[in-house]
């Protein structure tokens, strides 16, 4: 009996897909008994739910048949599937919406891909849907990942392969695995002279490809938490679809500003952010493009950090990033050799918070209100206005002087000074720890 009846759910389940094939979010409706007589699976404006009492039906039995299909000799070896791909699109459907995390059900579905059964493009549809019950899958994200690269291995099968180069290295290993074993190469950088020229060149990929697949990591990062393997696939997508492209990166910069100011705490988004600035720094190597162009970009990002550490205090993640932002300041001034101020720079009585205008960038580009963080100052502006050339950013020679060990330190007393928030004191406290233990090295002189 209840065979029949985890078939006839399985059946249910199969129809609601065959007539809403635009089913775009999936849920599970708390019902412990079956209390009408109507079948447990409905679908209201393309949202697919499920009621919960069929769940302990209906799973044993997809599961079941995915576990015949994959099958074993008796030398241990995998056979392949062996039944009829209709009936294991339904059961691994199934399996996958209820248990996001079935590599065996994954497989099955890239069998299915590679036997030309099923579509690349169809299943990334349905690894969509899942991820909107399942958002932290990092099985179904992985699956993504291989789809993508089947996609990319057949646009470029015929075209001229780009020499790949070794890729700059991120904190915290974001994306880290993952490009060693991917199929696609990563072309050279569209131009290592002057970042902003690669910006008018045609993307490497899809639009509408990268457009469906950000939207998906943003969807994803927005149902969960410090999402990291929504962050992860996304900086994967950047790096090996996108090819680390200058406008791409110029935007993903610009959009993830705005969800920063509203998820101050999220480490995986700042991660990402920090991905972003670091290939970013691999567009402008030359001294030039590093002072005239990637300088500015750090300088809105001190702007930015400076503003939510002042208006949400005591958010850890937001002071770990500052920490990456000032290396690799001072990384850019010691690959130009632009000479450092000394400790009289804190004579001046310059506080970080209060001047950053010795900067011709267009500052109401680049920053927001410490009270109103909206796009209402247009985000896509910053992005037309680097991506266009952004002349206006010529850095003057008092320029390095804003962003020294000095004037972080006098940041750091600021806070400790004005700030009624007791874990934001600590905080400071920490980071003005680490300006003098790590940056000052050695010397490790009290300033």
């Amino acid at each position: 009996m209840a065979h029949e009846l985890a078939h006839r759910i399985l059946s249910d389940l199969s129809t609601a897909f065959q007539r809403h094939p635009n089913i775009d979010e999936v849920g599970f409706i708390c019902c412990p008994t079956c209390q009408h007589n109507r079948s447990p699976v409905v679908v209201e404006n393309n949202k697919l739910g499920i009621e919960t009492w069929c769940l302990e039906l209906i799973f044993p039995y997809a599961h079941d048949k995915v576990l015949r299909a994959r099958g074993r000799d008796d030398r241990g070896r995998k056979i392949k599937v062996s039944r009829s791909a209709r009936s294991l699109l339904e059961a691994t459907r199934a399996v996958l919406l209820v248990q996001a995390d079935c590599l065996t059900a994954w497989n099955i579905r890239k069998e299915l891909v590679e036997a030309e059964d099923l579509k690349c493009t169809q299943d990334l549809k349905f690894a969509a849907l899942v991820l909107t019950k399942h958002p932290k899958s990092s099985e179904t994200f992985a699956h993504r990942r291989w789809l993508l690269k089947q996609i990319i291995q057949k646009t470029t099968s015929t075209s001229v392969q780009p020499s790949p180069i070794a890729q700059a290295s991120h904190t915290n290993g974001l994306v880290a695995g993952d490009q060693a074993s991917s199929g696609a190469a990563v072309e050279q950088p569209l131009n290592t002279q002057h970042g902003t020229k690669a910006g008018g060149t045609k993307l490497p990929c899809d639009e509408k490809l990268l457009e469906t697949e950000l939207t998906v990591c943003q969807s994803s990062a927005e149902r969960y938490p410090s999402n990291y393997y929504a962050w992860t696939h996304r900086a994967w997508v950047v790096e090996n679809v996108a090819r680390c492209h200058y406008k791409i990166l110029m935007k993903e910069l610009c959009d993830n500003r705005h969800w920063i100011s509203r998820h101050i705490s999220d480490h995986s988004g700042l991660q990402y952010r920090q991905f972003l600035l670091t290939q970013l720094a691999t567009h402008f190597r030359l001294e030039d493009a590093l002072q005239d162009e990637f300088l500015p970009v750090l300088t809105a990002e001190f702007e930015l950090l400076t503003d939510l550490i002042t208006a949400f205090p005591g958010h850890e993640a937001l002071w770990y990033h500052r920490r990456y932002v000032f290396q690799q300041w001072e990384s850019v001034l010691s690959m130009f050799k632009c000479p450092k101020s000394d400790n009289s720079a804190s004579s001046k009585n310059h506080t970080h918070l209060q001047q950053q205008h010795c900067s011709e960038v267009p500052v109401e580009l680049y920053t927001h209100s410490a009270s109103s963080f909206s796009r209402d100052r247009d985000d896509s502006k910053l992005h037309a206005a680097v991506v266009q050339g952004n002349k206006k950013a010529k850095v003057d020679s008092t320029y390095t002087e804003h962003h020294t060990i000095q004037t972080e330190l006098e940041f750091c007393r600021n806070i400790m000074a004005t700030s009624q928030d007791g874990w934001q004191v600590r905080l400071a406290g920490s980071y003005q720890h680490w300006l003098q233990q790590r940056i000052l090295g050695q010397d490790n002189k009290l300033l």
